[in-house]
């Protein structure tokens, strides 16, 4: 959840680094209102105003990420969702989010949400459980980063509570075609989740989603993404 106070600050800065110095022109309240969706959607502040066309990192993933956004309509219709695998700072985040605000503003619902917020939502086991799942199955693109072994807490109780949920979550998202987005530090991405639901995720993994290895160094030392 954003914060107000640094979600109305941002906003004032872009009106006042705009041509009309803040007086509210057609340019700068048309970006307020785009970063306002960003906000609500989840997107991080860091990924706002940054152009997917000034990302410098791996060539290959650059260009497979310029397809998906060349036709973000047709993206979605085809359903296919993906996994993007690499080390921190490789530019992972910033390709999803792209795509994320790409759908935004072309009126998609989409929600940008950590691996390590769905399992403190699920183990909360509270009423607002099942109406938090049911909006993660409703909507038309979902960015889930962080997906890593390191966030699985080391119980089995937890491991098949997690489990089972998140293979709902991403099987009934597969099955009907919505574009789901994985971001993962782990190499092999399969042994994410635990004993059975690691071989379920394999197979659905393996039928619904691109696997995309991306490679390079870590931007985010030298302040880029």
């Amino acid at each position: 959840m954003i914060p107000d106070n640094k979600l109305n600050r941002t906003l004032e800065k872009i009106k006042k680094s705009c041509e009309c110095e803040g007086k509210g022109c057609s340019t700068c309240l048309s970006k307020i209102g785009r970063v306002q969706r960003y906000a609500k959607a989840g997107v991080p502040i860091d990924y706002w105003l940054l152009a997917f066309k000034d990302f410098q990192g791996d060539k290959n993933f650059k260009n497979f990420i310029k397809e998906k956004l060349k036709d973000i309509h047709s993206t979605y219709d085809e359903g296919r969702s993906m996994a993007f695998v690499g080390n921190l700072g490789v530019g992972k985040t910033f390709a999803a989010c792209s795509i994320l605000k790409l759908a935004i503003i072309n009126d998609y619902t989409a929600q940008y949400t950590t691996m390590s917020y769905i399992i403190n939502n699920i183990l909360s086991n509270d009423v607002s459980t099942a109406s938090y799942l049911k909006q993660l199955n409703e909507l038309d693109f979902l960015v889930i980063d962080e997906f890593d072994e390191r966030y699985v807490f080391p119980s089995e109780k937890t491991e098949i509570l997690f489990g089972s949920n998140l293979e709902y979550i991403l099987r009934t998202r597969f099955q009907n075609k919505l574009p789901t987005i994985l971001c993962s530090n782990t190499e092999d991405i399969d042994t994410v989740l635990s004993s059975e639901f690691s071989n379920a995720f394999k197979s659905l993994r393996s039928r619904y989603m691109d696997l995309v290895y991306v490679s390079g160094k870590d931007f985010r030392k030298e302040g880029n993404r």
